[in-house]
């Protein structure tokens, strides 16, 4: 072990190396004084030997153990801008962290433990896909302070979310064929090629506001949007074929001096109230009887339901809604009330019961059916 302070620039420094390091760490004791030098030194050693044993924690997670919840959170929002997340998702972890942290009184790191948040989750009135989303928020941030050396382990990581199965909730619904079209025509031309473009592509909004004229290829056998990476979600760019229809209202929507650069939807894209307006003068129910709305998202919902319907592949479907994972695209953007489920079942394979198991073809035995008898005899 090394263990010892020298003078620099009129002030003393320490130098430290335990047993097992290879390298000495140097760093200033701040006093022209060596015996307080020294005995800062000997602090740092022991403390040092401490942290180097399990018996104290790091200095960087006592010092953020210390600290206001609320800077750490502002220090983890500053990470995800630098990083490029959207404002929005960013925002989202403003209001539900915030939210939270304040709901479960928690001021300090030491305040986050499972049993104040099963509790907080116990009397909450919430349904429980909000509150499996509220934890998966939390558990990210804590990955976060643990990733960054302010937190030793995350003291929710064995936290087991609620089972929803049998008791979850669809939100939303997809528009049948004839409500979209009834959307179509009840709509203002100016947001009509909103609702088509966002029903035939499954852009979401914030992607749809970002279009340029410079992203369409109108012309030719095959045309297609160029859905640029710095608006779509997961900052990747996206080739979306585009259905002749679409094409032929872009084409009319087109202003003939259209500059490349220039905003396609910009400021056309309408918010809830503006939607529900355009849902009641088309004779849309923004509820339906199962509580599921329809809220411009819908249409992205519509775009993956009228693939699957279809007859796409499920794989193919995944491609053109750009997911990661299948089970979203299936589970989540398929409404199966909009699948032809009875136009499925009609086109299975017609059997010969006459001739493979006459007892249970109608035509064949006299009762209708199974005889007493046969019934009896297996």
């Amino acid at each position: 072990m090394i263990c010892h302070v020298y003078r620099r620039s009129g002030k003393f420094w320490g130098k430290l190396r335990l047993q097992g390091e290879a390298r000495p760490h140097r760093f200033s004791l701040n006093t022209t004084d060596r015996r307080v030098a020294q005995a800062k030194l000997l602090e740092r050693a022991r403390e040092a030997e401490k942290e180097a044993s399990g018996l104290l924690p790091p200095r960087s997670v006592r010092d953020a153990a210390a600290q206001p919840l609320s800077g750490l959170l502002a220090a983890f929002l500053e990470d995800l801008q630098v990083k490029g997340r959207a404002s929005t998702t960013v925002a989202k972890y403003r209001k539900t962290l915030g939210k939270l942290c304040e709901r479960c009184h928690w001021h300090t790191l030491p305040d986050v433990t499972p049993r104040s948040f099963c509790e907080w989750r116990a009397r909450a009135e919430l349904d429980a896909k909000t509150l499996n989303d509220l934890l998966g928020a939390l558990l990210t941030f804590l990955r976060w302070l643990v990733h960054q050396r302010l937190l030793a382990e995350n003291p929710l990581q064995h936290l087991q979310k609620i089972d929803t199965r049998g008791r979850g909730r669809t939100y939303r619904r997809s528009l049948s064929p004839a409500q979209l079209v009834a959307l179509l025509r009840a709509a203002p031309p100016h947001r009509r090629i909103v609702y088509l473009t966002a029903a035939y592509t499954g852009l979401r909004r914030c992607e749809l506001m970002g279009l340029r004229w410079a992203d369409f290829t109108l012309e030719g056998a095959a045309p297609f949007v160029r859905v640029r990476a710095s608006i779509t979600k997961n900052r990747k760019d996206a080739v979306l074929p585009l259905p002749a229809d679409l094409v032929a209202a872009l084409r009319a929507f087109r202003p003939a001096d259209a500059a490349p650069f220039s905003p396609v939807l910009l400021g056309l894209v309408p918010r809830i109230p503006t939607f529900r307006k355009d849902l009641v003068a088309a004779g849309i129910p923004f509820e339906d009887e199962q509580g599921r709305r329809v809220d411009l998202h819908a249409l992205r919902m519509t775009y993956g339901t009228n693939l699957t319907a279809s007859g796409a592949a499920p794989r193919v479907v995944m491609e053109l809604m750009r997911h990661s994972d299948i089970k979203l695209t299936m589970r989540i953007y398929t409404d199966a009330a909009q699948l032809p489920l009875t136009e499925a079942v009609a086109k299975l394979p017609a059997l010969d019961l006459a001739q493979v198991c006459p007892e249970l073809c109608p035509k064949t035995c006299p009762n209708g059916g199974l005889s007493p008898s046969h019934a009896v005899a297996t």
